[in-house]
């Protein structure tokens, strides 16, 4: 399972890829304090999904 991070700040995004929920969180918060819009999705091999992380 990998998560990719989703942010940005004037429309146009950019990702990032953390290996574990704890580091996906953590680069969230630190985008979301830097005032970027967030969202981080979770890949499995079953598909992908939006987490609330």
């Amino acid at each position: 399972m990998r998560f990719q991070i989703v942010y940005m700040k004037r429309g146009f995004p950019l990702t990032t890829w953390a290996n574990n929920a704890d580091r996906a969180h953590q680069l969230a918060e630190q985008l979301r304090r830097a005032g970027y819009s967030v969202d981080v999705w979770r890949h499995t091999e079953e598909g992908s999904r939006k987490t609330d992380l």
